[in-house]
């Protein structure tokens, strides 16, 4: 009776290997369509985001761009006022508005100056044109700007080209 018990099981046992046979076949099958799924998702997600990041990237200056179209119209309107008018003075008061106009647009964008003058010279900051001999001033420090640099925010956009003096050879 064992043995008849004992055969009786390795049926059951591979008839239940059959019927979880089939679910696992399911299953596989499930999951390779899931995976194709998301497969595709994420491929729409990632064109999506480039389509996005490229449109931010046209309109992102829009801003900025309206703020100095209000420049233009005022260098225009100067320039015309420059053609028909004999006083100097207030041609140059005129600029000197349009100057600060565009000054101010570009501080509120977060551009800002680096001061300099008399400054202890520095890499980061400075880029040395010259090197100039002068006893009245310590061993590297900048002496002229050539032309200034700036920060964006908290980022040196443009180094400021200077003249930097160094102590006189005995």
């Amino acid at each position: 009776m064992a043995k008849e018990s004992k055969k009786c099981d390795d049926v059951e046992t591979a008839e239940e290997a059959q019927a979880t046979e089939v679910p696992v076949e399911d299953e596989a099958a499930q999951l390779r369509d899931k995976l194709l799924r998301l497969t595709a998702e994420f491929d729409n997600y990632r064109k999506r985001s480039a389509r996005e990041k490229e449109e931010y990237r046209k309109f992102a200056v829009e801003n900025l761009i309206l703020d100095l179209l209000e420049v233009h119209d005022n260098f225009e309107r100067a320039l015309d006022s420059a053609k028909n008018s004999d006083n100097i003075e207030s041609i140059i008061k005129g600029v000197d508005m349009v100057f600060k106009q565009f000054s101010s647009i570009l501080e509120k964008e977060g551009l800002k100056k680096i001061e300099c003058d008399g400054a202890e010279f520095d890499p980061h900051l400075h880029e040395a044109m010259l090197h100039i001999e002068d006893p009245e001033h310590g061993d590297n420090t900048v002496i002229d700007v050539c032309k200034p640099g700036y920060y964006l925010n908290s980022k040196v956009i443009r180094p400021a080209m200077v003249t930097v003096s160094k102590k006189p050879e005995k």
